[in-house]
């Protein structure tokens, strides 16, 4: 399936961050993977350069499954093995990240744990 005229843009714009927001089944995920591979074979960015950001878990497993699929095709074996050290994740597996990297700079304690919703609501 071909990519769209718009959805050809968002692939190939670079110098700039994109933020790619449509409902269920319009190819989201689909010009995600296209634009983090233009990326990457046309130079712009290191696989370990390039945050890649969705809401669910299931969502960015598929996302980095269709990455390391189109390494794969394209004989890109490097960037397949970089594949592991990339930021593509949920939103909220990234910001616990990033305040276990830096938790003193951010104020909070290295031992923190992210409540699930459960126990959230119980809270």
């Amino acid at each position: 399936m071909e990519l769209s005229k718009a959805q050809k843009l968002i692939t190939e714009a670079f110098g700039k961050n994109i933020l790619v927001s449509a409902g269920a089944g319009t190819g989201k995920t689909r010009v995600l993977v296209e634009r983090f591979i233009n990326l990457v074979t046309n130079g712009q960015a290191l696989v370990t350069e390039i945050l890649a950001l969705t809401f669910t878990e299931k969502a960015a497993t598929e996302m980095k499954s269709r990455i390391r699929d189109r390494f794969k095709e394209l004989g890109l074996e490097a960037a397949r093995r970089d594949l592991e050290l990339a930021y593509i994740s949920t939103i909220h597996a990234f910001a616990s990240r990033v305040l276990r990297e830096h938790p003193i700079e951010a104020c909070v304690d290295p031992d923190f744990k992210v409540l699930e919703a459960e126990e959230a609501d119980l809270m």
